[in-house]
């Protein structure tokens, strides 16, 4: 196999999935009958329209904001000071991203209610805001651990000479790692403005529900993907960002490094407790309402009886979904850093479906398969597959290419020396080398798919929902002490495969040891 077949192999796929129908979607919209015709678009002038894209623009940017600065600020503490349980710490506030984001929502509302103060407070833009912050606090505060370890300790010993840790990290340390800083900006600012099901459940106007509404509720299809146009520009917006101010920073890992560790001396014990309570009000308090609703074991066992058959489906498209993501984000990794021919395309294409909603992807993937020719995906959980590959292929792919890139070309160059071509280079020294990545990203394809609602519940065909769109629908009009024990084996699924994961190595540590 030669590695122009090996690109087309990757690449193809991928776009035939995922990038066609978004592509294909946006040009219908300037067609009718046949004509060009920009009628359609008229409805993005009203002012009820205007009105929620400024909500959503000022909703992202303020959890944006807000996450980054609070997350960068967490990174440092957790990374690089003498704390204890830093490790503990990280894994508690990493919770809120690997479940559905409404499943926060709902523990909050369980723990506030609707009346009151703060139950007020609750339902708007404080409310929303508050519940996508927690959520999407971990993206800064893992990208900083991960570009921390990359920093060279003898730039931060030369300056310590001169200067004390305060002014190490102001103009050594943080100079050194803003391309995460910037990408935590732009990662969050995407999620946010995409995200659709917070905003719904605590009675905010966002533009995302716009297309969602028109599609689910008004089956007006023309209006729906006229409206998905503004949030595909966005997403192209925050493309070329990162390409053009990122993409040579991003990503281009050399071996990691021991991170310096300060000395908090006094402020030890009462930094240890101000995060403690941050975990405890983030964390803590809202998944602990979720029990103290759910807590009678009638109801758990009547919720297991009407959601295992949803269980057993999210499991079974999650593993499938995880599988695909591992294998094509390990060949895709190594297409990017092997620069194969057609790899910047595919590169800003992964990004690019990243940062599409997800309502829009949905939609798109439905326009584009639902032909009398296309039933046997349609009609199928591949479609389903489909949208979990477009969405979340990005992130096993960038695994791969940062493991790729701290292998050294030596063993590569030894192998082909000794006569083996690309493709046994790959199999036999590549692919054993990176174990731990593959495993990693098979662990966040399954997470990440496990988690995900809104392209799922706007694609699957009828009987086969997964556990998150059952729950979802349930919270219309159904027990809350039900709804409270479905999101409980929501969050005990997602974090299941990470604990025997966690376990299994840590048995293996200790026959080494």
């Amino acid at each position: 196999m030669s590695k122009r077949l090996f690109s087309l192999f990757v690449i193809v796929p991928v776009f035939a999935a995922a990038l066609l129908p978004v592509l294909t979607m946006v040009i219908d919209t300037f067609w009718r009958n046949n004509r060009f015709d920009l009628s359609a678009y008229h409805v993005l002038f009203q002012s009820s329209m205007a009105q929620s894209f400024a909500n959503s623009l000022l909703l992202s940017l303020s959890v944006a904001t807000c996450t980054t600065a609070v997350g960068v600020l967490l990174g440092i503490f957790l990374s690089k000071t003498n704390l204890l349980f830093t490790t503990f710490f990280t894994m508690l506030l990493s919770i809120p991203l690997l479940v559905p984001p409404y499943i926060l929502a709902l523990g909050w509302y369980t723990l506030l209610g609707r009346e009151g103060y703060w139950g007020e407070l609750l339902f708007g833009f404080w409310g929303t805001s508050w519940v996508l912050f927690s959520i999407y606090l971990p993206i800064p505060l893992l990208l900083t651990i991960l570009f921390l370890r990359q920093v060279n300790p003898r730039f931060e010993e030369a300056a310590r000479l001169m200067t004390g840790w305060y002014g190490v990290l102001r103009s050594i340390t943080l100079p050194l790692i803003f391309p995460a800083i910037m990408l935590s900006f732009l990662l969050v600012f995407i999620l946010t403005f995409g995200e659709q099901s917070v905003a719904n459940f605590l009675r905010f106007n966002v533009f995302a529900l716009e297309s969602f509404t028109y599609f689910s509720a008004f089956y007006d299809f023309k209006t729906a993907t006229v409206l998905a146009v503004p949030m595909v520009t966005v997403a192209f917006i925050v493309l070329l960002v990162e390409q053009f101010l990122l993409h040579k920073h991003i990503f281009r890992f050399s071996s990691t490094h021991k991170i310096e560790k300060i000395s908090l001396g006094r402020y030890k014990w009462p930094l240890f407790f101000t995060i403690f309570l941050i975990i405890f009000v983030i964390v803590i308090l809202p998944f602990f309402s979720l029990v103290q609703q759910a807590a009678d074991w009638q109801i758990i066992q009547e919720a297991f009886e009407k959601a295992k058959a949803s269980m057993l489906r999210s499991y079974l498209y999650a593993i499938t979904a995880a599988t695909f993501l591992m294998g094509f984000g390990f060949a895709g990794g190594y297409l990017i850093e092997e620069k194969i021919p057609g790899y910047r395309l595919y590169d800003a294409s992964l990004i690019f479906l990243f940062a599409l909603p997800a309502a829009v992807m949905g939609i798109a993937l439905i326009l584009f398969w639902n032909q009398p020719y296309t039933n046997l995906i349609y009609t199928t959980p591949l479609i389903i597959l489909f949208g979990y590959m477009g969405k979340y292929l990005v992130l096993t792919t960038k695994i791969s290419q940062k493991r790729f890139s701290q292998i050294p070309r030596s063993q590569i160059e030894a192998a082909q020396m000794a006569g083996a071509n690309w493709f046994q280079v790959l199999r036999y020294i590549l692919m054993p080398l990176s174990k731990k990545a593959l495993l990693t990203m098979w662990l966040i394809g399954l997470v990440f798919s496990l988690r995900e609602t809104t392209i799922t519940m706007l694609v699957y065909p009828p009987g086969y929902e997964t556990l998150p769109v059952y729950t979802l629908t349930q919270m219309a009009n159904g027990d809350p002490r039900i709804i409270a024990a479905l999101s409980l084996f929501m969050i005990s699924m997602t974090l299941l495969p990470l604990l025997l994961i966690g376990i299994i190595k840590k048995v293996q540590h200790d026959r080494i040891t």
